[in-house]
């Protein structure tokens, strides 16, 4: 009994000392932090989305769900996604938005901010300027009220700001427009006013303006400037009435129930991505434009209730993607078109004056009538009543003929010999061309003299016929894209199907070639228990690196000076070595240049009976730098384009030997970017993913951050496509150059890389990371784009194999090797050249 305290004491001291080193280097967060948390739950009154927060301390590891997802790295709290239920159960009545974000404001780290649908009521505080780091601030759907903070503007990093579906009233702050980095704007069905200021036009990196339902109104700003936006939705307001200068690469255009009228401008066909053209409930007036139903992209149109006029024919054409058209109540005349008369189509035309009887038609004179009766003033320039008597207006009819003849010869001329002998840079693109041609004409003063006017109205025509037939080719060389764009999927596999994809599995050379992967590695073996303990300064805490539910990892040194990784699993069932022999024969034959490989194992021994209690796995130690460090961390030094791609198709690699190189092979590994380590060679390693181990109690064990990896049972199926999956995440985070660091990121970011593929070489480029965009090749920047699309399908069975992607991965270095070689401007190190060349022969 007198021995037995200082025992209990020892003891006690080991398990303080053990508590201190795991607390020291666990990645949970600061107590500070999870107060926050705590405080955050008690002043929304306990929502039920937050109801894990009083079962677990460990906020950083909570299993995301619909409503609540926590993002943290090292050690803080990054993002914070919850979603309520509509404001059900009520806040409290002592609620303040005031404490809510002077509470969040001590998460100086946090990037993503979405509180989404709680019922916060009351005005957005100046506070949220502390969250000085927030790229993305989404507080949707509740009942938030009073002007739009100035204190936003201090958030200088703010990529996407949404305040949909709220309370806010007052103007559309002017400041908006220094925040040189939004590409999201959505202020969507608010109390909104006045007009939407100029310095909106300085947002050049704006992609979605979204301003439906709210109280705005006058003419738009100029908007040329906004060569990124994709979005514009203005439903619902009564802004007007000049149709607004726009950017020609828009995907949605939505002017639903406003105040616009004159006439569309002529350049609205020459839209050739716009898919969704909604014009409806206006006051339109002048011709309507055929040739929008032949718009390359075009799927949606809806021009009714306006007065649009003009004779439709029946052998017009309309794009095939075409699904939905609505014409109705216009002043259009003679028949539907006939490839608008499929019924896979939805299309609405009543309330015209067309032949066609199936859908209500105004007898022919109305049209004829209302038509007389709209004062159409043209979008390009407005005309003067003349009241000069008839003589004196034919008097200087036929000075002004005169005139008018010898200034267009003197024009035409003057502009066939700027045209000779002047070329069109190679930069200039169609878009540039028309955009130019349409602010020429936009700009053209009304005030001119009738002289100045017809001199400089002739030329103008003959550019528009220049461009007409500019426009017609590029329609048809988008047509002609856009049957390659839709074929695509099917083309690269196409490719990819002529390596012979089943005969590269089963081919000798390549088998020994694979095997031949991990013979730079020492041969595995059986380590003594004390070998480890002397490698690793008897497991002392210097060495230690990390700890999970199954034990340990340590760094140690052999007395060769090898480094390794020590993993220490604790067994919840001991059985004798024979029942784990299986397994590290498995483990054994993990072996591959892409690979952390496994070294050797040992096992200690219970002494009552000689069972297994812990298994001991070696592996190769590599230094803890990611492959995110390299590609989308803060580091000067970042992957090169070339060296990405040979960096992606190692992971590929890697995977493709855990599919294949074992029997069975190894699935839904649930690769991470942060678990694709590099070398000092810059050599790629996969440093965790699933071992044969621990399958009584269904459990798989990772190897590089060392941790239980997902939920096993829900990514069993499709266990192939679910690895496709993650390689399409690195794919985009390495295409990106940006961290993503949660899992509801990767649809929005995905289909911005979907779209920037039917763009031009510029358009795919703005959104690739600029320390690389420079030094990409459009061909290789389109395939990596097209593969990682296609690696992020919703459905598994869309996703491509591994063999598949392995293949294009391949042919992106290819061309980007290619096009190095020939580009004067070669910046790549020729060992960095041979060293993608030889992972090309190495296929």
């Amino acid at each position: 009994m007198v021995m037995a305290k200082p025992v209990f004491l020892s003891h006690v001291l080991l398990l303080i000392l053990i508590l201190f080193v795991a607390i020291r280097h666990s990645q949970q967060l600061t107590p500070s932090q999870s107060q926050v948390l705590l405080n955050f739950q008690q002043l929304l009154g306990y929502p039920s989305a937050l109801t894990s927060f009083s079962f677990t301390s460990d906020f950083c590891n909570i299993e995301p769900t619909p409503y609540l997802t926590i993002g943290c790295y090292e050690g803080n709290i990054t993002q914070l996604h919850v979603i309520g239920n509509n404001g059900v159960p009520p806040l409290p009545q002592n609620f303040s938005t005031y404490s809510l974000f002077a509470t969040l404001g001590s998460l100086s780290n946090l990037k993503v901010l979405s509180l989404v649908s709680l019922g916060i009521w009351g005005p957005l505080p100046g506070s949220i300027a502390q969250l000085g780091s927030l790229e993305i601030l989404n507080v949707s759907s509740n009942h938030l009220d009073g002007a739009i903070p100035e204190q936003l503007s201090y958030l200088r990093n703010l990529q996407s700001l949404v305040l949909d579906d709220n309370n806010f009233s007052g103007e559309i702050p002017s400041w908006v427009g220094s925040l040189q980095g939004l590409a999201v704007l959505s202020l969507k069905n608010n109390l909104l006013s006045g007009s939407l200021p100029t310095s909106v036009n300085a947002l050049k990196t704006l992609r979605i303006l979204a301003l439906s339902n709210n109280k705005l109104s006058g003419e738009l700003p100029r908007l040329g400037n906004l060569t990124n936006l994709q979005v514009f939705d203005l439903e619902n307001n009564k802004f007007g009435p000049h149709f607004p200068s726009l950017p020609i690469r828009l995907i949605t255009l939505v002017l639903r129930n406003n105040s616009f009228g004159f006439g569309i401008p002529s350049g609205l066909k020459s839209y050739y991505q716009l898919q969704k053209l909604d014009l409806s409930l206006n006051g339109f007036v002048g011709p309507f434009l055929p040739s929008l139903l032949s718009l390359p992209s075009i799927n949606y149109l809806d021009i009714s209730e306006n007065k649009f006029t003009g004779t439709l024919f029946s052998n017009l054409s309309c794009n095939a993607e075409l699904l939905f058209v609505n014409l109705s109540s216009n002043l259009l005349k003679g028949e539907l078109p006939t490839c608008l008369k499929p019924k896979t189509r939805i299309v609405s035309y009543a309330r015209n004056c067309l032949s066609d009887e199936d859908q209500h038609q105004r007898p022919p004179n109305f049209c004829q009538t209302e038509a007389l009766a709209v004062t159409i003033i043209p979008h390009e320039r407005k005309h003067k009543e003349s009241s000069a008597n008839p003589v004196l207006i034919s008097t200087m009819g036929g000075i002004f003929g005169g005139i008018l003849i010898v200034g267009v010869v003197f024009l035409v001329i003057n502009r066939v010999h700027n045209k000779q002998a002047v070329e069109i840079p190679a930069k200039s693109t169609l878009e540039d061309a028309i955009s130019k041609e349409h602010d020429k004409q936009e700009e053209t003063t009304p005030k001119r003299s009738m002289m100045e006017h017809v001199i400089s109205g002739m030329p103008s025509k003959q550019a528009v016929r220049t461009f007409r037939k500019s426009i017609m080719e590029n329609v048809i060389r988008r047509v002609k894209f856009k049957h390659v764009a839709k074929t695509t999927k099917r083309s690269i596999i196409e490719r990819a199907s002529s390596v012979n994809t089943a005969k590269l599995l089963t081919d000798a050379r390549y088998i020994s070639l694979t095997m031949k992967m991990g013979d730079s590695l020492p041969a595995y073996r059986t380590f003594a228990l004390d070998e480890l303990k002397e490698a690793t300064n008897n497991f002392d805490a210097s060495g230690f690196i990390s700890e999970d539910s199954h034990g340990q990892i340590y760094k140690g040194a052999l007395s060769d000076g090898t480094s390794i990784a020590i993993r220490s699993l604790k067994m919840r069932k001991r059985h004798s070595p024979q029942t784990y022999m299986h397994h590290i024969e498995l483990i054994s034959k993990l072996r591959h240049s892409h690979l952390v490989s496994a070294l050797g194992h040992c096992f200690e021994f219970n002494q009552d009976d000689s069972n297994v209690s812990s298994i001991f796995l070696i592996f190769e130690f590599v230094p803890n730098r990611s492959l995110r460090d390299c590609v989308s961390g803060s580091s000067q030094d970042k992957l090169s384009w070339t060296h990405r791609i040979v960096a992606a198709i190692g992971v590929v690699k890697g995977i493709q030997f855990l599919h294949t190189g074992t029997v069975p092979g190894l699935y839904s590994n649930n690769l991470k970017i942060t678990d694709i380590l590099m070398d000092n060679s810059l050599n790629v390693k996969i440093s965790s993913y699933n071992l044969p181990l621990l399958a009584d109690s269904k459990r798989m064990v990772g190897t590089g951050t060392f941790g239980t990896k997902g939920n096993v049972q829900t990514r069993i199926k499709d266990g192939d496509k679910n690895d496709v999956y993650d390689i399409g995440v690195i794919l985009l985070e390495i295409i990106l150059g940006r961290p993503i660091m949660f899992h509801n990121e990767v649809g929005t970011l995905k289909d911005l890389v979907q779209v920037s593929i039917t763009t031009d070489d510029i358009g795919r480029r703005s959104i690739v990371d600029p320390a690389v965009h420079k030094e990409c090749s459009d061909q290789s920047l389109k395939t990596m784009m097209e593969i990682c699309v296609r690696c992020l399908s919703s459905e598994p069975s869309d996703r491509p194999s591994v063999e598949d992607i392995l293949w294009n991965l391949h042919f992106a270095a290819q061309v980007q090797h290619s096009w190095r070689r020939d580009s004067s401007d070669n910046r790549e190190s020729p060992a960095l050249c041979s060293r993608e060349m030889q992972e090309l022969r190495l296929a």
